[in-house]
């Protein structure tokens, strides 16, 4: 008696899981029909949103030229542990640095040499790490007007532990 009502489990077992994968195998035609439509409307939105993004980008390359902000090196991107698409522009008076940071609490220092003579240091406050924060620093042409030797600008934290230096990324500037 006992081996008929374990078979009879066992074999009540079986026809319902078959039951549940034919179900989900077979689609109605109606569901077929909305599935084609779902990945259709993806396929347009993501059409629209590739042509988005290449309006967007004219529309920026034609906004740096009204602003007179050039490169100072197009191609030219600097980057470390904690720093990265750091990048330097021009005006007619001032180089900005811009880029992102991912530092502890968002806080990271910049400094302005010339030679081994501190010009500048400041802090600059972003989103905190894990995120990339994104940073746009302004240095005035006029600090290193009468550099005496190679000027350069610093981006480093201090650390923790014992004060010192940490992730130095170094930009060399050249005042034209």
């Amino acid at each position: 008696m006992k081996k008929i009502i374990f078979y009879l489990i066992v074999l009540s077992i079986a026809a319902i899981l078959s039951a549940c994968n034919q179900n989900d195998q077979t689609n109605t035609p109606d569901e077929n029909e909305q599935v084609n439509e779902t990945e259709e409307q993806i396929d347009n939105n993501t059409d629209e949103a590739t042509q988005e993004e290449e309006n967007n980008e004219v529309d920026e390359n034609e906004q740096g030229t009204e602003n007179s902000v050039t490169p100072t090196n197009e191609d030219k991107v600097y980057q470390n542990k904690i720093f990265k698409d750091v990048k330097v522009s021009e005006t007619d008076n001032e180089f900005v640095f811009t880029g992102k940071a991912q530092v502890f609490e968002g806080v990271f220092d910049y400094a302005v040499y010339d030679g081994e003579e501190k010009l500048v240091e400041n802090n600059y406050q972003t989103v905190g790490a894990p995120s990339w924060g994104d940073f746009e620093i302004p240095i005035e042409k006029e600090l290193i007007a009468n550099a005496k030797t190679e000027a350069r600008f610093e981006l480093f934290v201090y650390s923790a532990k014992d004060g010192s230096k940490e992730n130095v990324l170094t930009i060399p500037l050249t005042n034209k």
